[in-house]
């Protein structure tokens, strides 16, 4: 299993055995998957930072995070299930 995405499988946990297998046969997905994982994360350091353009970066992640799990979705729901 790939450590990657550990977020995309929290999101999706039905999923995970189709996103482990696209992220193994699909670098496109990958990087999707990864994308989200560094956007979580970097929404999460901003929604604790005191600085002041965190609202700011708070929002751009939000957004960013919203689009990619919309692309992850569409990627899942076009997957044939598997055995």
């Amino acid at each position: 299993m790939n450590d990657n995405a550990c977020h995309i499988r929290e999101r999706f946990p039905d999923e995970k055995h189709t996103i482990d297998l696209l992220m193994a046969e699909d670098p496109d997905f990958l990087t999707l998957c990864e994308d989200h994982d560094a956007c979580v994360d970097a929404l999460r350091y901003w929604a604790e930072s005191e600085a002041p353009e965190a609202e700011t970066r708070v929002n751009e992640y939000r957004a960013l995070v919203r689009e990619l799990r919309q692309e992850i979705a569409q990627a899942l729901e076009t997957q044939e299930p598997r055995r």
